[in-house]
């Protein structure tokens, strides 16, 4: 199993049931991971410097008009 290093967010004092060192970096598995990522108290390292690219899809105006609903009518 690899490990990745992980950054603890700004007040996050424990993960994986450990306290954050002075660092708040830590090395952990996916599974290690999985519960402190999956509610925002971690992330990995690359992340916290900045070098993670992120994609962002253009949204189609046209169409987000056309599923807009209707306020709803009184009976």
């Amino acid at each position: 199993m690899s490990k990745k290093t992980y950054e603890a967010l700004p007040g996050v004092e424990w993960v994986n049931g450990q306290p954050v060192p002075e660092s708040r970096e830590m090395k952990l598995s996916a599974a290690e991971a999985k519960f402190d990522l999956a509610q925002g108290r971690i992330q990995l390292k690359d992340t916290a410097e900045g070098s993670a690219e992120v994609t962002v899809a253009p949204v189609d105006e046209a169409a987000a008009d056309a599923t807009a609903s209707e306020p709803r009518k009184k009976r």
